[in-house]
């Protein structure tokens, strides 16, 4: 059946009364893909933010608060599939993006948490430009994020969908408050508005023994300074750095785990000239938790091996 016919006002009238992608894709007979696109393409060309319903209650405040800042998150017998650093730009995905979207199809996991930093905000970061380099927009930054999470949501099923904030992502409202603050609370005025369907937080507890964050403790150990202080599993972000250290004590075993980074390179537009073409100790890689019966196996890494492929479990597999 041909998908009716919709002006440009008839398509936002339509969306405002629904505030749906799935709805109105629906009732137009056409994809969510489609709806996306044509919403992004209006949105810009307007000048406005089309509304997007959410129920969920941290949504509907202007910032991540006490109460609010923490997601309980219970896995009895499933997986956690975490990313971290994913600093989407426009442009091809690289090989950790797409396979952190295929795993996600491939595990069912029972929970996907990008762990900070989805976003980049190059263009609005608080160290200056660099010669004549050039960097993305806003505008251009926030397709590429909503594309890729749009598609890491269709893998993702039914998983729980979580995003603590990282320093990166905060570029976003940083920049706003401090040249706008009259506009706090207005919609479209928090990266929250633009990433619908994803839990903000500031961090992420699995079964009380087990913590996601963007930032620990930082240096060359950090994650065994995590695991030694915070006296739990700890797994984090904002290093660039990958690993896993096992930490045993009187009250038992447990880890400090760190995420690396998915971009491609240190040379991708986001780093090089800002870290001047050095060789930073990075590792392009993500994390996969297995609970069986609410307890935590031993972390797993997805690590790249090549520009189309990743290691796994002793495999390399194409992605």
């Amino acid at each position: 059946m041909a998908a009716p016919a919709c002006t440009e006002d008839e398509f936002i009238a339509l969306y405002r009364k629904h505030q749906s992608t799935t709805v109105v894709a629906k009732v137009l007979g056409i994809s969510r893909r489609n709806v996306q696109e044509r919403r992004r393409t209006i949105e810009a060309k307007r000048g406005i933010v089309l509304p997007v319903l959410d129920h969920r209650q941290i949504y509907n405040t202007a910032e991540v608060s006490h109460n609010n800042a923490v997601y309980r998150l219970r896995v009895d017998d499933g997986q956690v599939l975490i990313g971290s650093d994913i600093h989407v730009w426009p442009g091809v995905r690289t090989t950790m993006q797409r396979a952190f979207i295929q795993f996600a199809a491939k595990l069912k996991p029972a929970a996907v948490i990008v762990n900070g930093d989805v976003f980049d905000g190059a263009s609005i970061s608080r160290f200056p430009s660099i010669g004549w380099e050039t960097k993305p927009s806003v505008r251009q930054e926030l397709e590429a994020v909503s594309d890729f999470l749009g598609d890491l949501t269709v893998a993702a099923g039914a998983a729980r969908r979580i995003w603590p904030l990282g320093n990166h992502d905060a570029r976003f409202e940083s920049r706003i408050a401090a040249n706008m603050p009259e506009f706090a609370g207005v919609k479209g005025m928090h990266l929250k508005d633009h990433l619908p369907g994803w839990e903000p937080c500031w961090r992420c507890d699995i079964n009380d023994d087990v913590v996601v964050k963007h930032r620990g403790v930082g240096g060359e150990h950090a994650d065994w300074n995590n695991a030694l202080k915070g006296g739990k599993t700890m797994v984090t972000g904002h290093d660039h750095r990958t690993g896993v250290v096992p930490y045993r004590d009187y009250t038992g075993l447990r880890w400090g785990v760190r995420c690396g980074y998915m971009g491609e390179s240190q040379l991708d537009g986001q780093f090089v000239n800002y870290m001047e073409a050095a060789e930073p100790n990075w590792h392009p890689a993500f994390v996969v938790l297995t609970f069986r019966n609410g307890r935590l196996l031993w972390p797993e890494l997805v690590t790249k091996h090549d520009d189309t492929s990743v290691e796994w479990r002793g495999t390399v597999v194409t992605v």
